[in-house]
């Protein structure tokens, strides 16, 4: 599927409010009631101060409201703008990877004229169609096997698949009513159309998008696991929550002026190699919160006494160890 994500990641972009993320008792720009210093991180960009005009915001928006300037779109636009197709290989062919953690090979936004997509021993190719002006889309993408049975969806101006499906068609052109649950003969091998998407990461591992296709596979292989992500997305999104989770409670905690940044716990467990940077003993990173001997983040300065939340005034301690300094 082509970038389609785009749309938000501009919209995002453009609802930033210029003066930056609100600490808290900034006006909302919608009904001018305080952004509290607890609302969501997101509300605290736009300067809204709850879901609901969080939502107003963002109709302002998709009608093109005079409040949402041309110039911050047009920022927004240069800044996160659509993204180019991650896939470096030209034709090729992507094959069955049973003992991988998605047991099938992708690559970009999805197979292209002249791929070949072999799913436990069927193989399905692909064409790109333009049709004519009188017909509801102005291309279709076609996933065929050799015996002419054939799936059919819409397809991007770059020939990725769009959200438009066709169904199921026979080799004489017939739409099959039953849609993916039509079944077919390949090589005395009974089978039927499967959707994969997979999310994946872009190289920059910023955005995130989908390989989307239909492709023929046995009625009795193996189902695939919902949903479908790369181990790239699933370790980059563990670490957005860890980095966002992290941030917010300790954002609570802190006083208003301090200085809070955005950073991944592990990044500090890492760089103090694993040792407790109170007691000095090693933190055994299988063991998990809360056990006492699991690891935490400790303020060097602590954030009741005007500490910074910062990678240079954190450092890695045991549970038991933080909470005894807290203690003191």
């Amino acid at each position: 599927m082509a970038d389609q994500d785009a749309h938000f990641r501009i919209m995002d972009e453009a609802l930033k409010h210029p003066d930056g993320r609100a600490k808290g008792g900034e006006p909302c720009v919608v009904c001018s009631n305080p952004v509290s210093p607890q609302a969501h991180w997101a509300q605290r960009d736009r300067h809204v101060c709850s879901s609901h005009c969080n939502s107003l915001l963002r109709r302002r928006y998709g009608r093109g409201s005079a409040t949402i300037s041309s110039a911050r779109i047009e920022a927004a636009l240069d800044t996160v703008g659509p993204r180019p197709n991650p896939r470096t290989s030209g034709p090729r062919v992507f094959r069955t990877a049973p003992d991988e953690p998605l047991p099938i090979e992708w690559e970009g936004y999805g197979p292209m004229p002249g791929d070949i997509v072999e799913r436990y021993g069927v193989v399905t190719m692909f064409q790109v169609t333009e049709m004519p002006s009188e017909y509801y889309t102005s291309r279709i993408i076609v996933s065929f096997v050799e015996t002419g049975e054939a799936f059919i969806a819409g397809a991007t101006e770059e020939g990725w698949c769009s959200s438009l499906v066709i169904g199921a068609h026979s080799p004489a052109g017939q739409r099959h009513e039953d849609f993916l649950g039509h079944k077919f003969m390949v090589q005395s091998v009974l089978c039927e159309w499967r959707r994969e998407r997979i999310t994946d990461l872009q190289p920059d591992a910023i955005d995130y998008f989908f390989w989307e296709c239909y492709a023929a596979v046995p009625v009795d292989a193996p189902k695939y696991r919902e949903p479908m992500q790369s181990p790239r997305y699933r370790t980059e999104m563990d670490r957005r929550k860890r980095v966002s989770s992290n941030t917010s409670r300790h954002e609570r905690r802190a006083r208003a002026e301090a200085k809070i940044d955005r950073f991944d716990p592990l990044e500090v467990y890492e760089r103090d190699e694993w040792m407790c940077q109170i007691c000095g003993a090693e933190v055994n990173r299988e063991v998990l919160y809360p056990d006492s001997w699991s690891a935490t983040l400790d303020h060097i300065v602590p954030l009741s006494r005007g500490g910074n939340h910062t990678r240079e005034n954190s450092a890695l301690a045991h549970l038991y160890c933080n909470l005894k300094k807290s203690a003191n």
